[in-house]
């Protein structure tokens, strides 16, 4: 059975790319356009990555804690930010994230890092 990831950006150029790379490295890709409607999902996912910054007022800290809560170490999660903040990493962490990834992130060092 392949891993199961959640991918959220309210890019749809980025989201298409990383679904797009990750569904070819064997990944089960589902996606969606934003915070909001990645939370009212009702499947289970092995790995969240979730862009920090989205069009509603959830951020990716709060997918993160939405599906920690739901599945507590049982998923992995991620966040995608554009900017180098200590402070949006720290809320990142301690929404349960194992890692801030800094964007550009590149294909290859998105797959290592889902398949550590």
């Amino acid at each position: 059975m392949s891993t199961r990831v959640l991918v959220v950006d309210d890019d749809e150029h980025i989201l298409r790319a990383m679904a797009t790379s990750l569904k070819r490295a064997g990944f089960d890709v589902t996606t969606a356009d934003d915070s909001v409607p990645a939370m009212n999902m009702s499947a289970s996912f092995d790995i969240v990555v979730a862009d920090f910054n989205m069009k509603s007022e959830a951020t990716g800290a709060d997918v993160v804690r939405h599906f920690k809560t739901l599945h507590g170490d049982n998923i992995t999660c991620f966040v995608l930010s554009g900017e180098d903040n200590p402070e949006l990493r720290e809320a990142c962490l301690a929404a349960g994230a194992t890692d801030v990834l800094l964007k550009p992130v590149s294909p290859a060092e998105l797959r290592r890092r889902l398949n550590e």
